[in-house]
């Protein structure tokens, strides 16, 4: 069995604390902010923004709001850090595991949500699906993180809140974690469990650190 190399997190429900990032708090800011277009049509533009399809100011126009980057770090501003989640890198790092991110996000948000909590400098390569082109549970996310980090499947441990997106890694060969999020009931997926089940930063390092079957 190859040995691990690299942690990829994913962002919303596991980085950050809100994984239905769009109920939880896309929709609730832009409601805050006086936008009354429908939550079907919000979803929409939210799913083309980080397709890639709409830029972040084009996604603000559509919501029926003004202000471009000034939004951005607005909305931004709504994101919490999970506890623990810079020790936790911290700690795997100092067992000389390099960290990546998959996000299904627009590069604007991540850039600025990561730079606010100081992840850029902690975690090595972020991919983002507004970049990629490609969202998970899509396998070419999953396939642009393998040949963007140069390394096998099984070196690989993934980490998400979504049993949907770690179906496909699993079926690639990855091992994966489930990080138990507000959105992880939402969104099952057939076939096996994950091989951990964690609900906590440190019980995430110590199922990285465990032998794997």
């Amino acid at each position: 069995m190859d040995q691990i190399k690299v942690v990829v997190f994913d962002a919303m429900g596991v980085l950050y604390e809100d994984g239905d990032v769009q109920g939880r708090v896309l929709i609730p800011y832009l409601r805050d902010q006086g936008s009354g277009v429908p939550e079907e049509e919000i979803r929409a533009a939210y799913r083309a923004a980080t397709l890639g399809r709409l830029s972040t100011e084009e996604f603000w126009a559509a919501a029926s709001l003004a202000g471009g980057a000034v939004r951005d770090e607005d909305y931004c501003r709504r994101h919490r850090l999970t506890g623990g989640a810079r020790e936790a890198i911290a700690e795997l790092a100092g067992d000389g595991l390099e960290t990546a991110c998959l996000s299904n996000d627009t590069a604007a948000w991540s850039a600025c949500v990561r730079r606010r909590f100081g992840l850029d400098r902690l975690v090595r390569r972020w991919f983002v699906s507004s970049a990629l082109r490609a969202r998970k549970p899509d396998p070419a996310a999953y396939e642009a993180v393998l040949d963007g980090l140069g390394v096998r499947p099984g070196e690989v441990v993934l980490v998400d809140d979504r049993p949907v997106n770690l179906a496909p890694a699993r079926s690639m060969g990855m091992r994966t974690i489930l990080f138990v999020s507000d959105d992880t009931a939402a969104n099952p997926a057939p076939g096996p469990e994950p091989e951990r089940r964690v609900t906590t930063m440190p019980e995430l390092v110590a199922a990285v650190r465990a032998p794997h079957p």
